[in-house]
């Protein structure tokens, strides 16, 4: 365990951007949100911290709240997680993706691109912005109106959501959002994603870029994620982003 992993776990704490559907369960022992809609993004147990002892009575909490829907339980290595992902097995919960804890100083990102990228700042880019991700990560999904104008009003007020799109001739090709902590001068990276058939081009790098030149702009001192060990974390590897332990996700469908 690091500090960096601390920081990077922290991130996923602050619940500023939850839709209003969500509720939030927050306790020292344990912090996670649900919501009507079964998703696991919204339906997920984002701090653990009890003795071995209570972990069986908390899983089993969790999953009364949670009936009905697909959940997640987000398992870093911040703490001993072997107990908790004893009970979690036994129950029938799996691990799905697993992550890497990447983080880097923005003072030693040095690289440039060529490549067009632009701030999300309007309509038009969100829905950009939204075909790129649904397309880099085979997930497409249906976004109500009022739900685009709301993601639209988090990067264009309030300075902590930004999110950019990068384009080769014209065409929007890849994708990236940073989430800054301006208390912890963090800036985490999420979502950064290319459509297959533009990959291989330096789209990819273009919206690191343009995330890590917005992070220094805000004065923020590091810029880190959860990567996925078999997709973007090999890359961030080689952009000198160290490791700093990992992170699981446990997942169930509680239909």
């Amino acid at each position: 365990m690091s500090g960096a992993a601390e920081r990077v776990e922290r991130t996923q704490w602050d619940l500023f951007w939850l839709p209003p559907d969500v509720r939030v369960t927050d306790r020292p022992e344990l912090l996670y949100i649900t919501c009507p809609r079964s998703s696991p993004y919204l339906n997920a147990v984002l701090r653990t911290r009890a003795h071995p002892d209570d972990l069986p009575g908390l899983v089993a909490e969790v999953e009364r709240v949670m009936a009905g829907r697909r959940a997640r339980w987000l398992v870093p290595d911040t703490f001993d997680p072997a107990p908790l992902q004893v009970i979690l097995e036994a129950r029938g919960w799996a691990p799905t993706d697993i992550h890497d804890v990447r983080v880097l100083a923005v003072d030693a990102w040095t690289r440039t691109s060529a490549i067009e990228v632009h701030a999300v700042d309007s309509m038009a880019r969100l829905h950009h912005l939204c075909d790129v991700a649904d397309a880099a990560f085979g997930r497409p999904s249906a976004r109500s109106a009022e739900e685009m104008a709301v993601d639209l009003r988090a990067c264009t007020e309030g300075g902590r959501v930004h999110r950019f799109v990068g384009y080769v001739d014209g065409v929007p090709v890849a994708s990236g959002g940073l989430t800054a902590f301006p208390d912890t001068g963090f800036g985490f990276l999420w979502a950064g994603g290319v459509v297959p058939g533009a990959r291989g081009r330096g789209a990819y790098l273009a919206v690191l870029a343009a995330r890590i030149e917005r992070a220094r702009a805000l004065g923020l001192r590091e810029v880190g994620l959860y990567a996925k060990q078999d997709t973007s974390s090999p890359i961030l590897a080689a952009l000198g982003f160290g490791r700093h332990g990992g992170m699981t996700y446990w997942e169930r469908s509680l239909a």
